[in-house]
């Protein structure tokens, strides 16, 4: 048996969980004297006693659906909520102050039903699987202001997921973007009045059995808002045989539904041009041939419709160089709503454009055209609800045709390069010499090419970086620096042998970018060097600071084979971001160095080689605080020793987890994670998490459990169902996948797998 289940058998041992929906019983409705019963009855706004935003109006909402089966005379809730302002406004009285006999003279009710929900839980982590909603609601009758009934329900999931309904095909029918969250929302909140309605009494002196029966109904207005050529779905369980429509508020009425199958009714909008809506309540609404109908509103949502397109991209430009074509245009910045710019290209000016890249800037560089042919380009800018601009006019670009100018040799005579050059041999500037480069300029080499200064270098890259790169696939051997001043700023520089080594030179290296490198920076000698704002990603070495004193800070060192390496070093490095690479830092002698970010405070974490660091951000900088780092206080225990310490850590974690304290529980865990990591540990932290509506670090803990458990298939279901609950749909796709490759019976994950890709549920 898998060890993670194992682990869970042992820690909920002690508090059983039922298997699946989890209802009481009741024999009916509870039997009052009818004229205890008031007839025209207003559902007021329910309280929230929760943390999960919106509940109290999902509940409210649902409830008058469910109500409106009942033999009383009700108000639709946004009359009520019209006529409480209205009262609250010019009464100076909030509604909770007020007494029924005000609140039903003001409403024109002699009935009033109060509500709230009074808890909420969601701990889904593929294992465990936890999902339950209370609510009390009771009557008061405002003639004789005493309370009619009081009912307090519940309804609880217990390890099985969803069970299967037909709302399961109005759900895919409607909405395939609506996610597991709201899917066990609805579920359960539907459950819950069902629970209220067997309770409830109904005036005897009234009839509503003529009313067809609706069970559910669902809109996507969750997917909105809504632009042009969208499409506005509904769905309805209900009964079978008769006459279904919808209405978008006051916007669309009397939209037709069709019956699918029996008692399953969907129906569509497709929006046009023009239209345009705000808040719009959907309800549907099923007929019988003889006049009776029964009216339900959606209780997740308002629809509005968006047909206004951004303003448009002005102003494109295109630049060609040897092996891109550079676009810069003016955007629509002031748009609060804009998405990006669709980059169209085409062969011809008039038509043919096919979209190469969504972007969120106002640039984009095509590396992928060919030489020697002519292009035309577009930008169209795009609103999040998919509205679109007029195109922009059509720009033609090409790569560069001519030959680069070649370079080699010695400089004779100061020099400023501005353009595209081919260094075809070492190119070297002398003492007493100085050479500028210009923004925008592109410096390509041939293997065994560089550029070795002597003299004085200065990169100034403005709006468009200064680009230096091999002409090639083989490596270029960099820029050298020798007894020399150097000031390089707004940069590219990629794929040398080394990227800039600076011996005994005086050097400003500032907002560039180094990849692709053996050695990406090479310091020696003492003379003042100063790295800032530097992101150094991707090379075998980032940095070798070897036998000086410069300074490093304000840098991102990141995804290097080795990050810094540190030889006789006595300078400062403060203020950066240096993680996830394969050693942050390693130094030849022992090192103490300034606060910066590791991608973690604890700091048998931080990856570091006879490196101290004693202080620590405790999150990326900018932004983060600098914090103490953090110990392993477990580093001299023994191997049984680790055991025992994780032992007593898991059963005093169990305990609180059992307990509901979350918080308690989770520092437990973190704690074992620090004795005795496994993949159980990682799996309770994100549970813990996810109870505590704590996503983002549920998240994290099983992206590091997955990447060092990689085999356990219930780390990878959880990372999966979390991602798809919060839109990532492209993470739970994988994750999913690979928790069915290890584990293919887990009906769970095929269901949600499925509804992924589109397909039917299990």
């Amino acid at each position: 048996m898998n060890r993670l289940v194992l682990f869970a058998i042992w820690i909920f041992s002690l508090a059983a969980c039922a298997p699946t929906l989890k209802m009481e019983q009741h024999s009916g409705e509870i039997d009052i004297h009818d004229e205890e019963l008031p007839r025209q009855v207003v559902i007021l706004p329910f309280a929230n006693e929760t943390e999960e935003p919106g509940l109290d109006t999902v509940v409210r909402r649902n409830f008058a659906n469910h109500f409106s089966s009942k033999a009383y005379l009700d108000t639709k809730i946004p009359v009520v909520d019209e006529k409480l302002i209205h009262w609250e406004k010019s009464s100076g009285k909030a509604m909770q102050q007020a007494t029924p006999q005000e609140i039903s003279a003001a409403l024109g009710a002699d009935g009033l039903l109060y509500g709230k929900v009074t808890d909420y839980k969601r701990v889904y982590a593929g294992l465990y699987s936890q999902f339950g909603i209370e609510a009390e609601v009771w009557m008061v009758n405002a003639r004789t202001g005493k309370e009619v009934f009081r009912h307090r329900e519940a309804v609880r999931y217990h390890e099985g997921g969803i069970p299967t309904s037909p709302l399961s095909i109005v759900v895919t029918a409607v909405s395939t973007g609506m996610n597991l969250r709201e899917i066990q929302k609805v579920r359960m909140v539907n459950e819950l009045c069902y629970k209220f309605m067997e309770k409830i009494p109904s005036p005897k002196t009234l009839s509503s059995n003529a009313r067809p029966v609706i069970k559910e109904a669902l809109t996507n207005a969750a997917e909105g808002p809504f632009g042009l050529k969208s499409v506005i779905k509904a769905g309805l369980e209900g009964e079978p045989g008769l006459v279904a429509t919808f209405d978008i508020g006051n916007f669309k009425k009397g939209i037709p539904m069709k019956e699918d199958k029996p008692g399953i009714y969907t129906g569509e909008y497709a929006v046009m041009p023009g239209d345009a809506t705000r808040d719009m309540p959907v309800s549907v609404t099923l007929s019988r041939p003889g006049g009776y109908e029964t009216q339900w509103g959606d209780v997740l949502g308002y629809i509005t419709v968006d047909t206004t397109p951004p303003p448009p991209a002005t102003g494109l430009r295109a630049k060609g160089y040897p092996d891109r074509v550079e676009l810069s245009w003016e955007g629509a910045k002031s748009t609060p709503d804009l998405k990006g710019y669709r980059v169209l290209r085409s062969d011809s000016p008039l038509s043919g454009y096919g979209e190469l890249a969504l972007v969120e800037v106002e640039s984009f560089a095509d590396r992928g055209a060919s030489a020697g042919k002519s292009y035309y380009y577009r930008v169209v800018s795009v609103d999040k609800v998919g509205n679109e601009a007029e195109p922009s006019g059509a720009m033609r670009g090409a790569i560069v045709t001519g030959e680069p100018q070649k370079l080699s040799g010695e400089l004779k005579e100061d020099a400023v390069l501005e353009g595209t050059y081919l260094i075809t041999a070492p190119l070297t500037v002398p003492k007493g010499t100085n050479l500028t480069i210009s923004g925008g300029s592109v410096l390509l080499f041939l293997p065994q090419s560089g550029l070795h200064v002597r003299g004085r270098l200065t990169v100034t890259g403005g709006e468009t970086p200064v680009e230096f790169a091999p002409s090639g696939e083989e490596k270029w051997g960099g820029i050298t620096l020798e007894g020399a001043r150097a000031t390089l700023t707004r940069f590219t520089l990629r794929g040398a042998v080394v990227g800039i080594s600076s011996k005994d030179s005086e050097t400003v290296v500032e907002g560039g970018l180094v990849s692709g490198c053996e050695t990406g920076l090479a310091i020696s000698g003492m003379s003042p060097v100063e790295l800032k704002a530097m992101t150094v990603s991707e090379n075998l070495v980032g940095l070798k600071l070897a036998g000086t004193a410069a300074k490093v800070s304000s840098s991102h060192i990141l995804q290097n084979k080795e990050g810094i390496v540190a030889e006789g070093f006595s300078g400062e490095i403060r203020d950066n971001n240096i993680l996830d690479n394969g050693s942050n830092i390693r130094a030849e002698k022992p090192l103490a160095v300034a606060a910066n970010w590791f991608g973690t405070v604890q700091a048998d974490g931080m990856k570091l080689g006879n490196v101290t660091a004693y202080k620590v951000y405790d999150a990326r900088v900018p932004g983060g605080a600098v914090v103490l780092a953090v110990a392993d206080p477990y580093a001299q225990l023994s191997s049984e020793e680790r055991q025992k310490k994780s032992a007593e850590l898991v059963i005093e974690a169990g305990s609180y987890f059992r307990q509901r304290n979350y918080g308690k529980a989770t520092t437990l865990f973190a704690e074992n994670l620090k004795v005795l990591p496994g993949p159980e540990t990682y799996y309770y932290i994100s549970l813990c998490y996810s109870a505590m509506n704590e996503p983002e670090k549920s998240l994290a803990y099983l992206q590091e459990g997955t990447a060092k458990y990689p085999q356990e298939s219930v780390l990878w279901k959880a990372l999966g169902m979390l991602s798809y609950e919060r839109g990532d749909e492209s993470t739970a796709k994988r994750a999913l996948e690979e928790c069915l490759r290890l584990s293919p019976d887990d009906r769970q994950a095929r269901f949600v797998l499925d509804r992924l890709k589109g397909g039917s549920r299990p």
